[in-house]
C-alpha cells in the first residue's frame, strides 16, 4: 500500500475518469477502450501529469456488472504498464462486491480504490465509516476517499466524519469537492497535512493554490493538451495564465455538459460526445443515457471550442 507522502507524489495532475465504450447493441468494447487510453499515453499522459481513474462514475461503473468491471479496470493497467497512475472505482450498494473490486484492484497493482458512502439510502455518519473500516479489515490497498456530494443521495459528508474516514489506515488520497466554497476551503485546510488532497470541484486554479495536488477533468478524454496546458501553468506559479485558459475553455463546455444533462443521465454519454468530435471511439450508452439525447450540433460545438483553445496554447 502506499503511504501517503507516495500518495502525494503519485497523484498529480489531472485526474481523468476514463469513458467505457460500448458497441451499438451494448456489449462492452474493451479494445476500443484500451486504445482510447493508449491513445492518451502517446498524448504524453504519464506520472506527473495525470492520473487515470478506472470504472468510476465517467466510466460508467452503475451500468457495468462486476465483472465488467474487472475487465476495464485490468484493461487500463494492461496498457499503461506502470507508466501513469491509476485509481479504481471499486464503490458499490454491496460491501460483498466493494471488498471483491478492492482485492482484485490490489492483486492487479492498482495504486487506489476509490470508493464512496451511501448513493442510495441517505448518509448516516456511522454507516458510512463502518463500512469503509469492514472494507479495510479484508484490504490493503489505499483508498481514495470521495465526498460525491453531487449525485445519488447528495451527502454532502461532513468535514468531522470525513477527518474520521482519514484516520482508516488504508485512507492515502481524498477527492474533494463540496456544495460551498467556504466548506471545500475548510476541508483542504483541515486535510492537506493528513493525505494527499485532489480537487473535485470547479476551483482548479484556486485548489492548486491551496495546495491540492490535481483536479478531476472528463476533458483530457478527448481535448488532453488544454489541461495539461493549464497544470503546467500552475506549477510554474503562473496562475493568471491558467485560469485565462480555464475561463476561456471550461464554462463553454460546461454548458455543453448541463446541455446533455438536462436531457439525459450519466456522465459518459457527455464524455462520448466530446471524444465522438474528434474523431475517437467513443461508442455508444447503455441506459438509462440515451445518445439520442445529444444534439447533431454539439460535435461542431466542442470542435469550435477545442479549435479556439488551441490556437491560444
Amino acid at each position: 500500500m502506499l503511504t501517503v507522502e507516495e500518495a502525494r507524489r503519485k497523484f498529480q495532475g489531472i485526474i481523468v475518469p476514463l469513458a467505457t465504450v460500448f458497441t451499438k447493441n451494448g456489449d462492452l468494447d474493451i479494445e476500443s477502450t484500451a486504445e482510447n487510453v493508449q491513445w492518451l499515453i502517446d498524448k504524453g499522459a504519464r506520472e506527473g501529469n495525470t492520473v487515470f481513474l478506472a470504472a468510476g462514475s465517467g466510466g460508467d461503473f452503475t451500468s457495468l456488472n462486476t465483472d465488467e468491471r474487472k475487465q476495464v479496470i485490468k484493461a487500463v493497467v494492461d496498457v499503461t504498464k506502470g507508466r501513469v497512475p491509476i485509481m479504481a472505482g471499486a464503490q458499490s450498494t454491496d460491501i460483498r462486491t466493494c471488498i471483491e473490486l478492492a482485492q482484485y484492484c490490489e492483486d492487479l497493482g492498482v495504486d487506489a480504490a476509490q470508493i464512496s458512502g451511501a448513493y442510495y439510502y441517505d448518509g448516516k455518519e456511522n454507516d458510512f465509516v463502518g463500512w469503509m473500516e469492514e472494507v479495510a479489515r479484508h484490504t490493503n490497498i489505499g483508498f481514495s476517499l470521495y465526498n460525491h456530494y453531487y449525485s445519488g443521495s447528495k451527502y454532502d459528508v461532513p468535514l468531522d466524519v470525513m477527518d474520521r474516514l482519514i484516520d482508516i489506515p488504508n485512507s492515502i488520497v481524498i477527492k474533494w469537492g463540496s456544495l460551498t466554497e467556504d466548506k471545500f476551503y475548510d476541508g483542504v485546510k483541515l486535510f492537506l497535512p493528513k493525505i494527499a488532497v485532489i480537487d473535485n470541484t470547479l476551483f482548479a486554479v484556486f485548489g492548486h493554490i491551496l495546495g491540492c495536488r490535481g483536479w478531476i477533468s472528463h476533458v483530457p478524454n478527448f481535448f488532453p493538451e488544454g489541461p495539461w496546458k493549464v497544470w503546467d501553468l500552475m506549477e510554474n506559479g503562473n496562475y493568471k495564465q491558467a485560469q485565462q485558459i480555464f475561463d476561456e475553455f471550461m464554462p463553454i463546455w460546461f454548458n455543453v455538459v448541463n446541455q446533455i444533462g438536462q436531457a439525459t443521465s450519466g456522465e459518459g454519454v457527455f464524455v462520448r460526445a466530446g471524444m465522438n468530435a474528434v474523431g475517437l471511439k467513443g461508442g455508444y450508452s447503455r441506459r438509462p443515457s440515451r445518445d439520442n439525447a445529444v444534439p447533431n450540433s454539439v460535435n461542431d460545438d466542442i470542435k469550435r471550442l477545442i479549435d479556439q483553445t488551441n490556437s491560444k496554447l
